[in-house]
């Protein structure tokens, strides 16, 4: 019987790109093109593409920072189209046009701190009412003597 390969073991080809190359995909993040996409250009898995992020975590942030600017990018896009005209669109490109829409609208906040959900906030209030008394209190005596009247308007 044979033994099985241990699924654990370690990749020997492991993912190296040089600075050209992370350029080049940086740029392609900032033109909308997903993580999947350039993966699927470059013929490498997308698991040793994420791979690779954790393992050079400053190149991680750019990659973050380039999809976030590519997520406002695709927004653009959608606006142009919306922008021009749309009269020459049958029914199912319209349909499929308002689904992308609708998606960009859910994703844009996941994935940039710019598009932000209107969001119910809760303000925390305490709703009771504590009524105190002094020992001392410094209140007006209606009893005094020597209160004198203001003199009524003529």
């Amino acid at each position: 019987m044979k033994k099985s390969n241990s699924i654990s073991s370690k990749s020997k080809n492991d993912l190296k790109l040089t600075d050209t190359e992370q350029s080049s995909i940086l740029d392609t993040l900032h033109d909308g093109v997903t993580a999947y996409e350039i993966s699927q250009e470059r013929r490498i898995s997308l698991a040793s593409l994420y791979r690779y992020l954790d393992q050079n975590p400053k190149f991680k942030d750019q990659f973050l920072k380039a999809q976030e600017r590519g997520i406002k990018t695709l927004v653009e896009k959608m606006c142009v189209i919306f922008n021009t005209e749309t009269t020459g669109l049958d029914n199912n490109e319209l349909i499929f046009l308002r689904e992308k829409k609708d998606w960009l609208k859910w994703l844009s906040p996941r994935l940039s701190s710019l598009f932000v959900e209107k969001t119910k906030q809760e303000v925390k209030q305490d709703t009771t009412l504590r009524v105190t008394w002094e020992d001392t209190p410094d209140l007006i005596d209606v009893g005094a003597t020597d209160v004198t009247p203001t003199p009524p308007k003529e």
